[in-house]
């Protein structure tokens, strides 16, 4: 993903990085990274209704 990144125009788009979440590298950034709710802010930005992330098992 990280190669393909210059094809995706900045202006347009918001892009959030992170490492894997794979229990090998998700201390390496992925954990505290808040990508679910930095997603529901953008979108709510937007007016946008929110994802509701939470599973129902």
């Amino acid at each position: 993903a990280q190669e393909k990144q210059g094809l995706i125009d900045a202006t347009k788009h918001h892009v959030l990085k992170a490492a894997h979440p794979s229990p090998l590298s998700a201390h390496n950034g992925f954990f505290g990274s808040k990508h679910f709710s930095k997603t529901n802010q953008l979108l709510m930005q937007h007016e946008q209704k929110p994802i509701d992330w939470k599973l129902s098992i």
